[in-house]
């Protein structure tokens, strides 16, 4: 004969069955809240190995952690990780590195062009309205005409930026950010990007080439 089971039983027992039909929980951020739909996510362990391997440094905790950062995940990002040691100014140039991307691709979606760029920019490109969050920006209502008025400004303006530096300079920049090819002029890519972080920055542009 069989023991009656007490309410407290009942409900253990319901539990216990609804956490197997339970959806794996998703990753939190630091703060507490799960990972927002379309954010970058932390690279994984293999892929830190292999950028280790790429940039021939040894496989340690140390070197695992700062491949964590985010330009070591592209040839124009592994430039200002290789050739400048601060900190802040590789934030900078990755910075500037994300806006020619974002400025590029932003003219190429607006004017209907064909995607030409490296497979890194599809990053880049815009959440779906309706899969968008909190965080998000708002919803983009102009009209084709005001959205390629506006990417055209801008790319325009990223040009003249980068006519502060010499043509070499330029075309380097253009090849390794865009295309995400390897650099063959890590000091042309590097005054580039200095000439587009000004511009970001609102700096007094200056002339950075090499045939001053």
């Amino acid at each position: 004969m069989g023991t009656a089971k007490t309410k407290g039983e009942w409900l253990r027992i319901k539990r216990a069955r609804q956490s197997i039909d339970l959806a794996p929980t998703p990753k939190r951020e630091k703060s507490g809240r799960p990972t927002r739909k379309g954010q970058a996510r932390t690279p994984d362990i293999e892929t830190l190995k292999a950028r280790c391997i790429q940039m021939g440094k040894s496989i340690n905790p140390a070197n695992l952690r700062e491949m964590r950062a985010p330009w070591w995940g592209c040839y124009a990002g592994r430039v200002i990780g290789s050739e400048i040691m601060s900190d802040d100014e590789r934030r900078d140039l990755w910075t500037a590195i994300n806006h020619m991307r974002r400025v590029v691709t932003a003219h190429d979606a607006a004017l209907g062009l064909p995607r030409r760029h490296a497979v890194c920019l599809r990053l880049l490109a815009p959440v779906d309205e309706m899969t968008t969050n909190a965080d998000a920006p708002a919803p983009d209502y102009r009209t084709d005409e005001e959205k390629q008025r506006k990417a055209t400004a801008e790319l325009m303006t990223m040009e003249g930026w980068l006519g502060y530096t010499d043509k070499r300079a330029m075309g380097e920049a253009k090849r390794v950010i865009l295309r995400d090819e390897g650099c063959v002029d890590p000091e042309g890519l590097l005054l580039a990007l200095r000439c587009i972080s000004d511009g970001i920055k609102g700096r007094r542009m200056v002339y950075r080439g090499r045939d001053a």
